[in-house]
């Protein structure tokens, strides 16, 4: 009989595994698909705003502003403007499971760290900075993690990108990031730089509404006070 049970574990355990393997690969073909959409986006965006440039040009060249071509070059600009926010969103999306990391030491004595040394410091770093226990340090799955693709520098500590398999590990993590306070390490929700630039205007108010003791917060490139939502 114990030899029977042990047989049908195993048997469920192999299940379990290929199902998992299976979602792996649903979300892996997911994110190259979002991809290449954000990626077909940025290009349609581009020759629109070449199309834009020409029209323009052409306006100043002749001296002249008829509703007709200005209508034309305003329309061109809000498509611009749409798919510019679309591209962003994507971007964000293939984004959404990556954390980053500063301040975790980088071994630069072969010239390059290898990616599977970067992970095993992620994972110590987790339990040691970030306070996990061993057990669930070792037990979050990443996709990939990498040092950020700045040139390696002597005396500097390049960023850790990480990408978790599971958005609810990523959040498990994210939300110990006020373990880092008083420390030189901190931890981040990546974002693009469009997106970044619009959190950085954002900042100083973020501050001062939480100075005056309202309920505020960032979420993507919005910035809520008391449920009121302010763009950059």
């Amino acid at each position: 009989m114990d030899t029977f049970n042990t047989l049908n574990g195993l048997g469920r355990l192999d299940s379990v595994e290929k199902r998992v393997e299976t979602i792996d690969n649903r979300v892996s073909n997911f994110d190259k698909k979002v991809k290449r959409l954000w990626v077909a986006l940025d290009d349609k965006a581009k020759r629109v705003y070449d199309r834009v440039s020409r029209i323009e040009d052409k306006v100043d060249g002749a001296d002249i502003g008829t509703p007709l071509l200005q209508e034309k070059v305003q329309g061109l600009e809000k498509e611009r403007d749409t798919l510019r926010s679309d591209i962003s969103y994507l971007k964000s999306q293939s984004m959404r499971n990556n954390l980053v990391f500063t301040g975790v030491p980088e071994s630069l004595s072969s010239g390059h760290e290898a990616a599977e040394v970067t992970e095993r410091k992620l994972r110590a770093h987790l339990h040691e900075a970030l306070h996990l226990t061993k057990d669930m340090a070792d037990s979050v799955r990443f996709e990939r993690a990498h040092r950020s693709p700045d040139s390696a520098t002597a005396g500097k500590v390049r960023p850790i990108v990480a990408k978790f398999t599971y958005f609810n590990d990523r959040e498990t993590v994210r939300r110990r990031w006020k373990e880092l306070e008083g420390t030189p390490h901190s931890v981040f929700e990546q974002f693009p730089p469009e997106v970044v630039a619009k959190r950085r205007k954002l900042l100083p108010q973020l501050k001062e509404e939480k100075r005056k003791g309202r309920r505020a917060y960032l979420a993507y490139d919005i910035l809520y006070v008391d449920g009121k939502a302010i763009h950059a």
